[in-house]
């Protein structure tokens, strides 16, 4: 066994791969931080509040890039295989306009909303900011992971300026400040924008000389596919970040604190399952584009084999460790230790069903996957309103994982029709299978 690991890491889309579930490995354990830290320099209702308005701004700004941020992964792969510079200058350009008018709208509807509450000016200036530094880095990441690296795009969007904070907030924690949602929102706004300035240099360095190249466009696919993408990454985002407000909406914000604290545990599987998305969106749409389907086959037979190892371990660590993690959070947080177990359940088969939703998105067959999606968030917003006023808390987990488990297995299926590929960890069952069956046969060959 321990051969066959060392053989699997020496496989060059493999170490691509652990690479990449690395950087987000080590994202996801500076966001625990940060989150627990928060906790821990918060009030219980503080952290709630925070955790929840959190949730908002990243769904808002979700919203507000309109699609244009998975629309750039998709076509700018396409035009640097295809060779065409005058449409890579036309996407980038038309993302730009798109996404810098409909921002302006969201945080508009973010100030009016927040104000209407009741809320202080500092907290609704905080989270406008937040949002558009946090679009602003979103955009900027999928153009630095087509043009530079993964490491440059990843890690300026979800690893570095996470650093800084983290940092501020043990000088808080150790000085025993104590501190409100907006100076937090604050600080992360002003470390996001350095990570967003990073990004900017590097892509500024690496782009093709485009001031005499004239910008083409293709407006009528760039429009159908970004609509899609649109409507499918609002629904991603409601699926990560609606449950806090619910729950905050439904039950109070101490309970809302609780769940996110619970979530972001549990994401340590939708950290793998992003890993793959950001590996498989750099590599599978040139292999798809070029045609070169052994490659293709090949890269998703070892992502299908890292996963599995990972799901394992995963498992075992929150089924083990998970009290000693949340009690991180705070004591309050230790009791929670069955919903944390129920929601890692549900994102350990989002994980184990591997890039589906990527490999639909990349190759043209983004439509089917929205309403895959949209059935996911209804039934889950459904599952909610029965199972919260019964079960409490627990029962928006029972909800999260069965609303998260159906629609895992219904992208693999519409997977496998569309394109043809097992992007799951089912697939080495399959490669197994033959390779029992060309053993037996040479075997019999060598009797003859």
């Amino acid at each position: 066994m321990i051969k066959s690991i060392l053989q699997l890491m020496r496989r060059d889309v493999t170490r691509g791969v652990v690479g990449t579930i690395l950087l987000k490995v080590g994202s996801g354990a500076l966001a625990f931080a940060l989150f627990s830290l928060a906790a821990r320099t918060m009030s219980p209702d503080g952290f709630g509040i925070f955790a929840t308005w959190l949730s908002v701004a990243q769904i808002a700004a979700v919203v507000g890039l309109v699609g244009q941020e998975s629309l750039l992964v998709r076509f700018l792969n396409e035009y640097q295989v295809g060779d065409r510079p005058d449409l890579t200058k036309g996407v980038l350009l038309s993302s730009f306009k798109i996404t810098s008018i409909a921002m302006l709208i969201v945080i508009a509807g973010i100030a009016i909303a927040a104000n209407m509450r009741g809320d202080g000016w500092l907290l609704i200036l905080a989270v406008s900011a937040y949002t558009a530094a946090n679009a602003g880095v979103m955009l900027g990441s999928q153009i630095a992971r087509s043009l530079v690296s993964i490491l440059t795009g990843e890690g300026n969007r979800e690893f570095f300026w996470r650093v800084i904070v983290v940092l501020f907030l043990l000088a808080m924690l150790l000085g025993h400040r104590q501190l409100d949602p907006a100076e937090l929102m604050a600080v992360m706004t002003i470390a996001i924008s350095v990570g967003l300035v990073a990004q900017i240099v590097s892509i500024a360095r690496v782009l093709p000389d485009l001031r005499g190249t004239p910008a083409r466009s293709e407006t009528s696919r760039w429009r159908s596919s970004a609509l899609h993408f649109w409507l499918a990454s609002i629904l991603e985002a409601a699926n990560q970040y609606f449950d806090v407000i619910l729950v905050y909406w439904m039950l109070d914000p101490v309970t809302a604190g609780i769940y996110f604290a619970a979530s972001r545990l549990a994401n340590i599987f939708a950290m793998l399952s992003a890993a793959l998305y950001t590996f498989g969106a750099r590599r599978l749409p040139s292999l798809y584009f070029s045609k070169n389907h052994q490659e293709f086959e090949r890269t998703l037979q070892l992502m299908a084999e890292v996963t599995a190892l990972c799901v394992v371990a995963g498992l075992a660590m929150i089924w083990i460790g998970g009290p000693y993690l949340l009690n991180l959070f705070g004591p309050h947080f230790t009791a929670q230790h069955s919903v944390l177990i129920v929601l890692a359940i549900g994102t350990a088969i989002q994980a184990a069903g591997g890039p589906s939703a990527a490999i639909l998105q990349l190759t043209g067959h983004e439509r089917i996957y929205v309403p895959v999606v949209a059935a996911n968030v209804a039934l889950r917003l459904v599952g909610f309103l029965i199972l919260i006023p019964w079960l409490g808390v627990l029962g928006a987990a029972i909800s999260a994982t069965v609303s998260l488990a159906l629609a895992t297995i219904a992208l693999n299926v519409l997977c496998r029709r569309r394109t043809g590929v097992d992007p799951s960890i089912l697939v080495l069952l399959r490669f197994s299978a033959l390779k029992r069956r060309n053993y037996a046969v040479r075997g019999a060959d060598s009797s003859d």
